[in-house]
């Protein structure tokens, strides 16, 4: 999971000193206060650790959450002032939002734009287009929703996916100044409302983390309550004395709570803000109940003021203050140049991030000199936010333009075009995604009566039982049946992320335990002459010791076969495997030479050799048949790295390692497979 930064408010405190004011003076409309520009810092710091050293950080995507809080809080604070001083205006609010916003966010899509189109290739330039279009009309959270799935590109190959906070900020920010001016107006409603609002909020993001994590994530009503948070903070210290005050009154005169509440908030604050940072990984169902970590804690610190002295020492300190006044820009800049040379095919060496870091803050920091103080700070010409504005939706509008041409495809040789598009264009119809391969947030249940052929039950049964590894044998199956002149029936049952073990992983997919169990329930009613066993190995063990599980679960699982009364078993090692997609591995090898040979080792990931090997050592003894990939499609020159299809070249692989269905069939061909 990718976190990302929103995109910081008008009310930003300058760097600069501030003498401690006593905390009822620090309402969000009046002073300036560095240790809100120290609470950015500490959040696109933390971002941008875990962005370019998860292994130091695992935890710092909750970066995301702080500035979620701050948001709403800043701005609410900022729409409370306008309403009691006689000034609200809706168009004044949206013009300060895109002079704040829109300047670097341009700057950044238009480079992220060329730089598509001039170094990568048609399927990078086509997702960038889609995304510059997302992105430039701030829907990009919905967009990365869409797309997301099991066959999606791996989030580090998306250069723009961290502009899907920018998404959440300004949806929630369409209607929310029309709510402040109403909740003005009845304001003893206001702290109730608000409250409800939040508590449905996090009520839909708690209900659906588990079974919908990605809607959960990216869509605004299960994020919302984060903003709504602050503004419920800046609500009740613009019209009394906020949390503090509160502590203060209720606490007994003289006692060390009412003399110290600032402070024992801010530390408070600063304890959640920490344990967030330190318990909350990658594997955590987030946001769920784990976001009350960072979210409360920003809203600790904010509510103890700028005179506790967390917020004075730590957040006011200078290095920090600067980073917090260049945050949007540098979280703009700092996630594509780490992506970009993902998608290139380029090792992230230690050298490289810390060399990308180090260009990150540059560029922001000249972003914010030289292009977002001119114009946020300059003349008040009404000309500029709408210039911003035709700016933006013109990049947008370029975007789109690419995505609609397939990243400019026919700019390349026709010969090599269905490469570049293979990529983009393949289906997954071969598979038969959605009723005999199921996606991954899909049960046994949606197996689909089809999934095993019912005419002329007098013939032998082949079962096919595994990920979505094994459902790209299934075209290759059904050629070889056409062409062996063979009549068995084929029945598929394969699910993503579950690879075809008795007893399911713990890093597999949360459905596999329930498939796999219907799985065997089958095979023992169909009773199979042959079961076909398939699977991504390499994905399940990150160590020798997960590798030795995964080996001993394939060696049960045989067992457990046979002991169900199936009379030939066959194990197919491990597909050859690319480290970037082979479609762009192929076109990088026509532009260096323009040609495209038949066989390569560029890109190979060196994986799935030692998967192939260790499944074969696995199997003996245990009276399966096994089947090696890697020596039918590969040999000391390389992979196999095209095969022809009605007179076109299509790739071996249309991702990392998925078979197209001429590969498929080609592989099935060579495997020696004796159908029953």
């Amino acid at each position: 999971m990718s976190s990302v930064l929103p995109a910081p408010s008008d009310l930003a405190a300058r760097p600069g000193p501030m003498a401690a004011a006593p905390f009822e003076q620090a309402r969000p409309a009046q002073a300036l206060r560095p240790d809100i520009e120290g609470l950015r810092g500490v959040a696109v710091l933390s971002v941008l650790a875990v962005h370019s050293f998860p292994q130091w950080l695992e935890g710092g995507f909750v970066g995301v959450d702080v500035f979620f809080v701050l948001s709403g809080y800043l701005i609410t604070g900022l729409l409370l002032r306008a309403v009691d001083e006689g000034r609200f205006s809706l168009l004044d609010f949206y013009a300060r939002r895109v002079r704040r916003l829109f300047p670097a966010l341009c700057l950044v899509l238009l480079a992220c734009l060329l730089f598509a189109l001039l170094f990568t290739f048609p399927s990078a330039s086509r997702q960038v287009g889609k995304h510059v279009a997302a992105g430039a009309a701030f829907v990009a959270n919905i967009a990365l929703w869409q797309e997301a799935g099991y066959f999606d590109l791996a989030s580090e190959a998306k250069p723009l996916l961290h502009l899907w906070s920018l998404g959440i900020e300004e949806q929630f920010y369409l209607a929310w100044p029309l709510a402040v001016l109403l909740l003005c107006r009845r304001p003893r409603w206001a702290p109730g409302l608000l409250g409800a609002a939040i508590a449905l909020s996090f009520a839909l993001n708690v209900a659906f983390v588990a079974d919908k994590p990605t809607a959960t994530f990216f869509l605004p009503p299960s994020r919302f309550w984060e903003l709504m948070v602050g503004a419920l903070l800046a609500h009740a210290m613009h019209r009394g004395t906020g949390p503090v005050g509160w502590l203060q009154r209720m606490a007994p005169n003289g006692s060390a709570l009412q003399r110290h509440a600032a402070d024992g908030l801010a530390w408070a604050g600063l304890a959640l803000l920490g344990a967030a940072l330190a318990l909350i990984d990658k594997g955590a169902q987030f946001p769920g109940w784990w976001a009350l970590l960072p979210a409360g804690g920003s809203a600790a610190l904010l509510a103890a003021g700028p005179a506790a002295w967390v917020n004075r020492r730590v957040l006011g300190q200078p290095v920090l203050r600067f980073y917090g006044a260049v945050s949007y820009p540098l979280y703009l800049w700092h996630w594509p140049l780490l992506s970009f040379p993902v998608v290139l095919g380029l090792a992230l060496t230690q050298e490289l991030r810390v060399g990308i870091l180090i260009a990150s803050v540059v560029l922001a920091a000249l972003t914010y000199e030289l292009v977002e103080k001119p114009i946020r700070h300059g003349a008040r010409d009404r000309r500029v936010p709408l210039a911003l504005c035709l700016a933006l939706a013109l990049i947008g509008l370029g975007g789109l333009a690419v995505q609609r041409s397939d990243g400019l495809l026919d700019r390349y040789p026709a010969e090599v075009r269905d490469i570049a598009a293979a990529e983009f264009r393949f289906d997954y119809a071969d598979y038969r995604i959605g009723r005999c391969m199921l996606r991954l947030e899909e049960g046994p249940e949606r197996f689909a009566d089809e999934c095993v052929e019912r005419q002329d039950s007098g013939r032998p049964l082949l079962l096919l039982w595994g990920d979505s590894h094994a459902a790209s044998l299934y075209p290759g199956l059904l050629a070889l049946r056409r062409a062996d002149g063979a009549s068995p029936r084929l029945a598929q049952y394969t699910a993503a992320r579950c690879p075809p073990l008795a007893a399911p992983l713990a890093n597999a997919h949360a459905q596999c335990g329930a498939i796999h169990a219907q799985v065997l329930q089958r095979i023992a009613a169909e009773a199979p002459a042959m079961v076909l066993l398939a699977g991504h190995w390499s994905l399940y063990a990150r160590d020798g010791a997960g590798m030795d599980a995964v080996m001993a679960g394939l060696r049960r699982t045989v067992r457990e076969l046979h002991a169900l009364g199936v009379p030939r078993v066959v194990v197919f090692g491990h597909l050859p495997a690319w480290t970037l997609p082979q479609p762009r591995v192929l076109m990088k090898q026509w532009n260096r030479a323009p040609a495209i040979p038949e066989r390569s080792l560029d890109h190979l990931d060196r994986r799935a050799f030692v998967a192939d090997r260790r499944v074969e050592q696995a199997l003996r003894g245990s009276g399966a048949g096994f089947v090696s990939p890697i020596e039918r499609l590969c040999n000391a020159e390389g992979c196999l790295a095209w095969v022809e299809q009605d007179g076109r070249l299509q790739p071996i692989a249309h991702d990392e390692s998925h078979l197209g269905a001429a590969a498929s069939a080609l592989l099935l061909r060579r495997s020696g497979l004796e159908l029953p």
